[in-house]
């Protein structure tokens, strides 16, 4: 019956789950992960998450990303955040590029995506009015690694490769895990990041906090000069936290996370090492929500969409396009599934361990 999803809990969260079932009231976290274009494939869920649950809302609601989950984050966060989210992700198919693209060409391209679905509007409601309290991870960067020439960046990354595999604590002293964060609220899991790493966000760093989190290395450029944070280079989010591996702070109520993997991945680093799982102690009040297996296969290409998609239909936009809208129109299955298993309490039937 939900061949479309796969759903895991942490022991604290199923606990909950099968004696109260998951409303939206014990929701007390959203997390959103880096990925690109994988966003795509949640487009289902996350509207029908937004279009049933928060409307009322009265108390904060924390959503914490990185990369594209931080953007997803802020059309979350909007007050009309169906709306926004489509705007968000029809700008973000338009782009189009003549050949292989410069850093600075990406980076403007992201920039004309982030202007065209935030307005000042949106941004003072985010900030003052919201009942999401937005959270932006980004990886401050010093030394070589702040520099932009490609030489310097990869000389930069060759103790990093080697120091993540001997520990991610030791990665945390070459990447300064840095929160952008709301200030009406301490987000729960506030303690995970220095002192000095907790910058305001404010109307002057909001757009630059935003794109710094999704400043891919070699790809775009880094993000200097962010009103309110220390200096150095703002780069991907997804350099510290890929999937969000941190401690989320709840020890009442669940984390939500809808991700586009049953798989979590804890750093940029780690995409490779088979043999790097998340914190089961982070995740213990989690419930992740994902697409399956099955659903991923009966796609058109098998897979949903990724960054060597520009490459693969690279002069044919078009088909792109169809291939991400079909992902999108299909996807819807996976948030009617989810719903339906929350509103009927199979939930507590279908869902898996982490």
């Amino acid at each position: 019956m939900y061949d479309n999803i796969e759903i895991f809990a942490g022991e604290k969260a199923a606990e909950i789950i099968r004696n109260k079932g998951l409303k939206e009231e014990n929701i007390k976290v959203i997390a959103g992960a880096s990925g690109g274009p994988k966003f795509l494939a949640l487009n289902g869920l996350d509207k029908a998450i937004l279009n049933t649950w928060f409307k009322k809302r009265t108390e904060p609601l924390f959503f914490i990303g990185s990369s594209i989950g931080s953007w997803r984050g802020a059309a979350f966060a909007c007050k009309d955040p169906v709306k926004t989210l489509d705007r968000f992700t029809e700008s973000y198919m338009k782009q189009k590029y003549t050949g292989k693209p410069s850093k600075k060409e990406v980076t403007d391209e992201s920039i004309r995506i982030l202007n065209d679905f935030l307005k000042d509007e949106d941004i003072n409601f985010i900030l003052n009015k919201s009942k999401i309290n937005l959270s932006i991870i980004s990886a401050q960067c010093k030394g070589i690694s702040s520099l932009e020439s490609n030489a310097a960046l990869a000389l930069s990354f060759i103790p990093a490769v080697f120091v993540n595999l001997i520990s991610r604590k030791l990665l945390l002293k070459i990447y300064t895990r840095t929160l952008f964060h709301d200030t009406r609220n301490t987000p729960p899991f506030n303690d995970c990041f220095k002192n000095t790493s907790r910058v305001k966000l404010t109307d002057k760093n909001f757009k630059q906090a935003l794109l710094s989190s999704g400043s891919i290395p070699f790809v775009m450029e880094g993000i200097k000069d962010i009103p309110g944070a220390p200096s150095g280079t703002y780069r991907d989010g997804g350099l510290t936290d890929y999937h969000i591996n941190l401690d989320f702070g709840i020890k009442d109520g669940i984390v939500l996370f809808p991700h586009f993997s049953s798989r979590v991945i804890p750093g940029w680093l780690d995409k490779s090492i088979s043999w790097r799982h998340p914190n089961k102690e982070y995740f213990s009040n989690t419930v992740l929500v994902a697409p399956s297996k099955k659903f991923i296969a009966s796609l058109p290409m098998g897979k949903i969409p990724d960054r060597t998609d520009f490459k693969t239909f690279f002069g044919r936009d078009d088909e792109r396009l169809k291939y991400w809208n079909e992902v999108i129109n299909k996807s819807t299955v996976v948030g009617g599934e989810f719903m339906e298993a929350v509103s009927s309490g199979s939930i507590k039937d279908i869902m898996k361990s982490f």
